[in-house]
């Protein structure tokens, strides 16, 4: 393993290591790859996709990422997306089939399993115990 000690403000070549970890994204790589999430979570999100945004392989994107978000891609979405349908579910009576679709989930099932994998709870369970806790 080389070590790589870039200029003050120069980015890492793809695979450098930097102070003995491989290199992240660079903050604009960062910053456009959170918001192509944020802008498009209710659609299907592809690693190509993303890695093209940041002008990378979709191999080099992934490594990448995970190093500076610490979560793959696909879980980095996936976070995101329940993040949007909880504060859905505690500002709205949307239905959870409603909501599902709208945070980009195939269906209410997979925003349930995937919930309740999460928080410990089903979707409806969560909502109604936050919504009494907050009467």
């Amino acid at each position: 393993m080389c070590a790589y000690d870039p200029e003050p403000g120069g980015l890492a070549p793809p695979g450098a290591f930097v102070g003995g970890k491989p290199a992240g994204l660079a903050p604009w790589q960062a910053s456009r790859a959170a918001a192509y999430v944020e802008h498009r979570l209710e659609t299907t999100i592809r690693v190509v996709d993303l890695a093209r945004a940041a002008r990378l392989s979709p191999s080099y994107f992934s490594r990448a990422f995970k190093t500076t978000f610490g979560l793959s891609p696909q879980k980095y979405v996936v976070e995101r997306r329940l993040t949007r349908a909880k504060r859905i579910m505690l500002t709205t009576d949307e239905p959870l089939c409603g909501i599902a679709v709208t945070c980009g989930f195939s269906d209410q099932a997979h925003l349930s399993r995937l919930f309740r994998r999460r928080e410990g709870a089903p979707p409806n369970a969560w909502r109604r115990e936050r919504r009494q806790a907050s009467l």
